[in-house]
């Protein structure tokens, strides 16, 4: 018997505040350099806490062998499988969550270990961990539900842990990689290709809505991100955070606040309610002095627009072709500043007619400076968008990141510059 995560059609499960803090304890863990064994173990005990199950284990992909090693493995002895053998193999290969009540049912079970081990295995959850390719890396396995069967809560949390563990391996090669290489160059360069990871190659499809996204990091690696996706209910998800300053430490920061809004984006309410548990993860995080303000909003087909803004702005949206651009203003200081929010400062839900269009940008377009020290302004932004009324979304960004290069004549950015334009046909 297999599931998968739950359909779109279906309501997402609810967990409780205590699942919810151990999923952030996790992430917060993320955001601290440690070593992956120790990190990985407490992942896989959380995981055997949420999930209610006897065992965890975490495999890894080693590609010399084209086998599953298990890198963690609670109260078993280590283990090693062809990457497309067994349930484990199963969910690495599909990269697919894999629920089976009955694993001496399922023919393709592997029951080796436990003729070695006298162990006997009543029930199986596995999700693969991707990397942020998409590509599967490794999986997280679950042993012996409490009481079975596994439910829709559980498939959720397993996948939630197994994409956090994903992006805990990947991190640590990051850093072996980096201490192996060469000089700051090299680490450098591998930095600025894993936040390249990060941007969206294209965005999602969906009915009735153009979309598109474009950054420029005034360094090797840059503060800001964007990101485009479809949710679970068919809405457009659009996430814009700059960290302050620009390079390595920004770039790590700004990627941990958009893996934490990709994390819960399923599991809180609205854009303002998923900033605000992340404002509170990062105002335990980042040291003072440092914050990120980011934009966040939920599109419908239908053009239903739920927003947030944590100290990013200005924001521009057009109601129509014929009707001016009207500013969005943040409502709430930057993530990390504060730790807790005013649940009465949420901004109200907007509509985005057809032919509306929505502009979000990083101060580096605005405050672009020439040699004579003149900024590009607010101002010539709004006279372009103003130009671009009819334009699609990609020539929009287009005649932006035009005006802006033209002003700059010859300078290289001082600051990282990104663009998001969404529009709805």
């Amino acid at each position: 018997m297999e599931s998968t995560l739950p359909s779109p059609a279906v309501p997402a499960p609810r967990l409780s505040d205590e699942q919810m803090r151990m999923i952030l304890d996790v992430s917060r863990m993320l955001a601290v350099p440690t070593d992956l064994d120790k990190l990985l173990m407490r992942i896989a005990e959380i995981s055997c806490e949420l999930i209610g199950c006897e065992r965890t284990s975490i495999f890894l992909y080693d590609p010399a062998t084209s086998e599953l090693w298990t890198k963690v493995a609670l109260q078993s002895a280590p283990i090693r499988v062809p990457c497309q053998k067994g349930i484990v193999g199963h969910s690495f290969t599909y990269n697919a969550v894999v629920n089976v009540v009955d694993p001496y049912k399922d023919p393709r079970f592997n029951p080796d270990p436990d003729k070695k081990s006298g162990f006997r295995t009543r029930s199986l959850l596995c999700a693969p961990m991707k990397g942020l390719d998409g590509k599967p890396i490794g999986a997280i396995e679950g042993i012996n539900k409490h009481a079975v069967p596994f439910s829709d809560t559980d498939i959720l949390m397993i996948q939630l842990l197994a994409d956090q563990a994903g992006v805990a391996i990947q991190r640590h090669k990051l850093q072996m990689d980096a201490v192996q290489a060469a000089g700051m160059r090299r680490e450098m360069d591998l930095a600025r290709r894993t936040q390249e990871a990060l941007i969206p190659k294209s965005p999602p499809p969906i009915p009735g809505l153009g979309a598109v996204g474009w950054t420029l990091p005034a360094s090797a690696t840059g503060g800001d991100c964007f990101d485009l996706w479809k949710l679970p209910d068919g809405r457009l998800g659009v996430l814009l955070a700059d960290a302050s300053g620009h390079g390595l430490g920004p770039a790590m920061t700004v990627s941990q606040a958009r893996t934490l809004v990709r994390a819960m984006c399923d599991l809180a309410g609205t854009p303002h309610d998923l900033l605000g548990r992340v404002n509170a993860r990062l105002a335990a995080d980042l040291e003072c002095g440092q914050f990120v303000t980011a934009f966040l909003a939920f599109l419908s087909p239908a053009g239903d627009l739920e927003w947030s803004s944590a100290g990013h702005g200005p924001v521009f949206l057009r109601a129509g072709l014929d009707l001016p651009l009207e500013a969005l203003n943040p409502t709430v200081p930057p993530l990390g500043v504060v730790e807790e929010w005013d649940s009465t400062q949420a901004p109200h839900a907007l509509s985005l007619p057809s032919g509306g269009s929505l502009v979000v940008v990083s101060d580096g377009i605005f405050e672009a400076m020439d040699a004579a020290g003149d900024q590009f302004g607010i101002e010539r932004m709004t006279s372009v968008l103003d130009l671009c009324r009819s334009s699609t979304p990609e020539q929009t960004v287009a005649a932006l990141r035009s005006a802006v290069k033209t002003h700059l004549a010859g300078e290289e950015p001082a600051d990282d510059q990104t663009i998001v334009v969404v529009r709805r046909h």
